[in-house]
């Protein structure tokens, strides 16, 4: 089990990541990213909790984007016998587990389910590797500092010992060997080898 954050700026690759994902085999809850529509939220210049709760709606559109492509959808973070895409506003609005902040994105919203779901992580970005003061990074540590995560993503997945990788989601090679158990390149995070869980 896995859970898979798909960026936002993915889009374009959307149709093809989907298929990656439902040949898989593995069962995987997608977490979307905020994309098109959160950066309409920016651009308005909103902040604080209103800001908070539309960037999460933002998440459930990106989401109801993704089905489109045939992949079902749920609200309930939890596995299913078919990877499906979980739209996350009515959980969290129900639990509000995270601060109200620009400085948490979708980013640390998928690490906090894979934290309450006890699963490995596995970021999908338009990027080779996190970068940090230009220089591709291998594995992050508490002093990461890099502008392609969200501010609260690796303290809080140092905090709760949550372990994953960062891949290139324009190279869905890299997906596919992933979920297959290959080692791929991408930035790693925690302590457990991804390919090694099941």
């Amino acid at each position: 089990m896995v859970v898979i954050k798909i960026g936002g700026s993915l889009m374009p690759h959307a149709g093809e990541i989907i298929s990656v994902i439902l040949q898989s085999g593995r069962n995987i809850l997608i977490v979307p990213g905020g994309g098109i529509f959160a950066e309409q939220i920016r651009q308005q210049h909103i902040s604080g909790t209103a800001a908070h709760w539309m960037a999460v709606a933002a998440m459930d559109q990106y989401g109801w984007y993704l089905s489109t492509y045939g992949i079902p959808v749920t609200c309930k973070p939890r596995f299913f016998d078919t990877p499906t895409v979980l739209l996350p506003y009515t959980h969290l609005l129900k639990t509000d587990p995270l601060p109200h902040s620009w400085d948490i994105t979708s980013d640390t919203i998928s690490a906090y389910f894979a934290d309450l779901l006890s699963s490995p992580l596995i970021i999908l970005k338009s990027v080779e590797f996190v970068r940090s003061k230009g220089m591709a990074v291998q594995t992050l540590t508490m002093d990461s500092d890099t502008g392609d995560l969200d501010p609260s993503f690796v303290p809080y997945i140092m905090k709760h010992g949550i372990s994953g990788q960062i891949i290139s989601g324009i190279h869905t090679d890299r997906l596919s060997g992933i979920l297959r158990g290959d080692k791929v390149p991408g930035t790693r995070f925690g302590s457990t080898i991804l390919e090694d869980d099941e």
